[in-house]
């Protein structure tokens, strides 16, 4: 559960993967890749037409988004095995569990007992006085702010996510197929926080356990085509529970910020590309925006760079270049 101190925060930092790498932490998906080696993830690579291509998070995900869309068109075909198809899809899910895993152990053995040096140009910009919504893992970004909203988990929970930004979903799709998006995803997230910090449920206990399993159906139900009937919602553990907190949660994704005292947005690391969606709900409420500081690494390609800066063109303005 994420209580901002001081809710009129005029900066708000946007932190991605970037951010670890300019501080020495190896956290990327290519020394992640090269450095880990578990069956799961040959089992990913196996999955995947051209593994190869796989550089960045950004491309992991979206391969997420790739395999899951190409098996749930191809239960649609005539000759299509459906149980068969059904299996592979459950296996793909099965991989991906056992990465976010792997992933775990990575980051917390490649940022244990490491110095972080910070940057006194990033210090201008993230501070006491700044809010960062944070889509990293590790506490890197604490040593500049103790105001972080961790988007996607933590090292400290023990729990992260991955999965692909918002996609208009197929009408006939299951649960199944879209389970790896950030949308339902991230709601999952937030509901096992609820039950950890509010109801105060241990993740091993009968309830807690039940409680996420009953968030899976609803969320399977509601994108069912059939929809959260009333047949339906009698046979969902605790409905009323869950339907109060995904409709405060949908309202208020991200609690007690006030978007609209937000002069300065700095981006820091994030590519922008893998939570466009999530990030443009944000900026459509920073009625008050006045620049955009994107920091930049030496050596970054123009073409992505130039992306980030046309994401941001029609918020704002002046935007801002600063190199680390």
């Amino acid at each position: 559960m994420f209580r901002c101190k001081r809710k009129k925060l005029q900066t708000l930092a946007i932190i991605g993967n970037g951010f670890d790498l300019s501080h020495g932490y190896s956290t990327d998906y290519k020394s992640f890749s090269k450095n880990t080696n578990a069956p799961c993830l040959d089992e990913f690579k196996s999955f995947c037409d051209d593994e190869t291509s796989i550089f960045t998070w950004y491309l992991f995900e979206e391969n997420i988004n790739i395999l899951s869309e190409k098996m749930f068109q191809q239960s649609m075909t005539e000759e299509c095995n459906y149980e068969s198809n059904r299996k592979k899809v459950k296996a793909l899910e099965t991989t991906f569990r056992e990465i976010h895993a792997l992933l775990i152990e990575y980051i917390e053995s490649e940022t244990a007992d490491r110095p972080m040096i910070k940057n006194s140009k990033i210090e201008q910009y993230l501070n006491i006085n700044s809010l960062a919504i944070n889509f990293n893992y590790t506490k890197t970004a604490e040593s500049y702010t103790p105001q972080i909203f961790y988007v996607h988990g933590s090292l400290k929970e023990k729990d992260i996510l991955l999965g692909y930004d918002y996609r208009d979903e197929a009408c006939l799709a299951q649960y199944e197929d879209m389970r790896w998006s950030k949308t339902f995803c991230r709601e999952a997230l937030e509901f096992r926080r609820f039950l950890s910090k509010k109801l105060k449920l241990t993740p091993d206990s009968d309830k807690y356990k039940t409680l996420v399993s009953s968030l899976k159906s609803y969320q399977h139900w509601e994108n069912s085509g059939r929809g959260l009937e009333n047949e339906i919602k009698k046979i969902i553990p605790y409905y009323k529970l869950i339907d109060k907190f995904v409709k405060q949660y949908r309202e208020h994704p991200i609690p007690n910020i006030d978007y609209s005292q937000i002069q300065t947005i700095v981006i820091l690391g994030h590519g922008i590309e893998a939570d466009k969606k999530f990030l443009a709900e944000i900026l459509s409420s920073c009625h008050h925006l006045k620049e955009v500081v994107i920091f930049r690494y030496c050596g970054e390609e123009e073409d992505a760079f130039q992306k980030k800066q046309d994401f941001f063109a029609p918020y704002c303005t002046n935007i801002k270049t600063v190199y680390y």
